[in-house]
C-alpha cells in the first residue's frame, strides 16, 4: 500500500513539475543548427530571425552551422541532442521531404525523429529565361519551346535535385521534352544562363531581386500564394498555366523528438511574434521569402502532405537516389 502511495505521489509530482518547467522556459541560452556554411543563405535569415526572436524569448541563440553532405550532418546533430527545448533546428525541404526518398539507409527518420514547430518562410522560387532568349512573358517562353520541341536546354544540379524535378514538370504541363544540362554550382548555372548555353532553369530567387534589366535572366513565373511586392509583374505558377506544383521550398524550426508540447507550443508563439514584426517581415520580403505562419500542428500535417506527395512525384518522374 505504501508503494501504491509512494507512486502516486511521484507521479503526481513528475504531472506538476512539467508545466512549471516550461514557464521557466528558457532559462539559459538557446542552440540553434543550421545546416549550412555561414553566409549561406539558410544562415543569413537564421541570424536576421534570431536577432529579433532573442529579444522576444528573452535568451541568446547561439547559430551552431552544421554543413555536410545532403545536410545529414545537422539532422544527425538535433537527433541526439537533449530533448529539452535548449538545442532547436533549422531545417529545408531537402532534409525532410526529399533526402527520405532519394537517400538509402538515411540515418534518421524523418517523420519520428524531430519535432516540427514553425514555418519559418517560404523561399520564393520560379522559372527564369535567359536573357538571350529576349522574352518578356512565359507565354512567350512556351511558345518558342513548343516551336522547337527537344531543343531547348534546362539548367540544373544534377538528375535528383529541385531544379530537374521541375523541368520534367514542366515538360509534362507542356507535353514537350526538355533537355537537362547539370551543372556543379550555382556560378557555373547562372554564367551558363546568361551566355545562352542553357535556355531556362529553375532556381530559389532570394539573389534574384538584384537583377537590372533582367541581366541574369527573365523571371517568368514564380512559387508563392500570391505575386511578390518586390517583383510584381511576375504571375505565380497557378496565374501562369502550371497549375498547383506539389513541391515548395521552406525554411522550418524543428526540435529533438520528446522536447515537450508546452515548449514546442511557446517557441511557436514567440517566433510567430518575431516573424511579423515589421522590421523582420520587411527583409524576409527582400528575401524573395513569404511568410506562411502557423501553429506546431499545421506545420506538422503540412511536412507530412509535401513528403508524400513529393515521393510521389520523384516515383512518377523516375527520379534516381542519391548516389
Amino acid at each position: 500500500m505504501l508503494n501504491k502511495a509512494l507512486a502516486a505521489a511521484l507521479s503526481a509530482t513528475i504531472v506538476a513539475a512539467t508545466p512549471l518547467c516550461a514557464q521557466n522556459y528558457p532559462a539559459r541560452p538557446i542552440r540553434v543548427i543550421v545546416p549550412v556554411p555561414p553566409a549561406a543563405l539558410t544562415d543569413i535569415v537564421t541570424r536576421r530571425i534570431a536577432a529579433s526572436a532573442q529579444s522576444v524569448m528573452g535568451q541568446n541563440w547561439i547559430i551552431e552551422n552544421k554543413p555536410g553532405a545532403n545536410f545529414i550532418a545537422a539532422a544527425e546533430t538535433c537527433r541526439h541532442a537533449k530533448p529539452d527545448g535548449y538545442t532547436l533546428c533549422v531545417f529545408s525541404t531537402s532534409t525532410l521531404t526529399f533526402a527520405p526518398h532519394l537517400i538509402e539507409k538515411l540515418p534518421y527518420d524523418a517523420e519520428k525523429d524531430f519535432r516540427p514547430i514553425i514555418n519559418l518562410g517560404m523561399l520564393i522560387g520560379g522559372l527564369v529565361a535567359s536573357p538571350k532568349l529576349n522574352v518578356k512573358s512565359i507565354d512567350e517562353l512556351k511558345a518558342m519551346v513548343l516551336a522547337k520541341p527537344g531543343t531547348f536546354n534546362f539548367g540544373t544540379y544534377g538528375p535528383s535535385t529541385s531544379p530537374n524535378v521541375f523541368r520534367h514538370y514542366v515538360a509534362e504541363r507542356w507535353n514537350t521534352p526538355i533537355v537537362e544540362v547539370p551543372y556543379k554550382g550555382a556560378n557555373e548555372l547562372v554564367a551558363a544562363l546568361i551566355s545562352g548555353e542553357i535556355q531556362m532553369t529553375w532556381t530559389a530567387l532570394g539573389n534574384w531581386a538584384d537583377n537590372p534589366n533582367d541581366s541574369k535572366g527573365r523571371i517568368v513565373t514564380l512559387d508563392a500564394l500570391k505575386r511578390s511586392p518586390k517583383i510584381p509583374d511576375v504571375p505565380t505558377y497557378g496565374e501562369a498555366g502550371l497549375g498547383e506544383y506539389p513541391i515548395h521550398t521552406w525554411l522550418g524550426m524543428f526540435a529533438p523528438a520528446g522536447v515537450p508540447d508546452a515548449i514546442i507550443e511557446q517557441v511557436n508563439r514567440q517566433l510567430a511574434e518575431t516573424l511579423v514584426k515589421p522590421d523582420v517581415a520587411e527583409y524576409l520580403v527582400g528575401q524573395l521569402i513569404e511568410t506562411r505562419i502557423s501553429s506546431a500542428k499545421e506545420f506538422t500535417d503540412y511536412v507530412a502532405r509535401e513528403r508524400s506527395e513529393t515521393g510521389k512525384l520523384l516515383h512518377k518522374f523516375n527520379i534516381p537516389k542519391i548516389q
